[in-house]
């Protein structure tokens, strides 16, 4: 315990937060996992006997509405709502074929993500480096759909204190009120945390608006056309010496 202790005082950070998409798990396309999300979930929306293209719609403007959560729920709640405004499905209508779909056909994404021989040895000096290890991947699925993603590349949720979702957040990226829930929860001041991310905008922008300090992913990094050159910054081989270095 001594030895742990000690450890904690001389680390740099008290918080590491990584996002997950594009971050520690490499997607081909965003257009092309839209596609595939949309072909998939339909199938078992008309299997529930709901109205494939409805249900489908309504999911898909529930989402868009937590993205602009103004904190007051959580996006869960806020999802289900729009989405029975929208198509008239209720939650209990809505959500067993949902679940389902996360938990079994959506494996289908994997067919467009790449490895990543980095992600373990990440995690692994995310929980070594710092007293809290936070996926902050845009928490607009559930638990099942963000475990299914981290799993291939070999994370598994019980790897981290937090994994945003749906259910534990009440804003979204690139609010930085995002970030700001993430150390509330932790007793984090912004100082004492790091971001890793590869997108410009939702990850570096609203964490240097913080004050927390960030690490951008280039090996498959989104800038949004937005200046980045000032943000500390490498591949994944740059990131593990970085954090090996702590």
């Amino acid at each position: 315990m001594l030895i742990y202790a000690l450890v904690m005082v001389l680390s740099k950070y008290k918080l590491i937060m990584s996002d997950l998409d594009n971050t520690l798990l490499p997607i081909y396309t965003q257009d092309e996992f839209v596609q595939i999300w949309f072909r998939d979930i339909s199938k078992v929306f008309r299997a529930y006997g709901l109205d494939p293209v409805k249900a489908a719609s309504g999911v898909n403007q529930g989402i868009r509405a937590m993205l602009y959560n103004d904190g007051s729920r959580k996006n869960i709640e806020v999802f289900y709502d729009e989405v029975e405004k929208i198509c008239g499905y209720t939650r209990e209508q809505i959500e067993p074929p949902t679940l389902e779909y996360y938990t079994t056909t959506f494996e289908n994404v994997y067919d467009i993500t790449l490895p990543n021989p980095f992600a373990v040895r990440i995690a692994e000096l995310m929980r070594e480096k710092a007293k809290y290890a936070v996926i902050a991947t845009m928490p607009v699925f559930t638990i099942e759909a963000v475990a299914m993603r981290m799993g291939w590349v070999g994370l598994k949720p019980e790897m981290f204190d937090l994994v945003t979702t749906a259910h534990t957040s009440s804003y979204c990226k690139p609010n930085p009120q995002y970030f700001q829930e993430i150390l509330d929860r932790f007793g984090t001041k912004p100082e004492e945390a790091l971001m890793i991310g590869n997108d410009v905008r939702e990850d570096m922008y609203p964490c240097k608006e913080l004050g927390v300090d960030t690490f951008l992913v280039t090996n498959h990094i989104i800038t949004h056309g937005l200046p980045h050159d000032d943000f500390r910054q490498g591949r994944y081989e740059e990131l593990v010496a970085f954090l090996e270095q702590l």
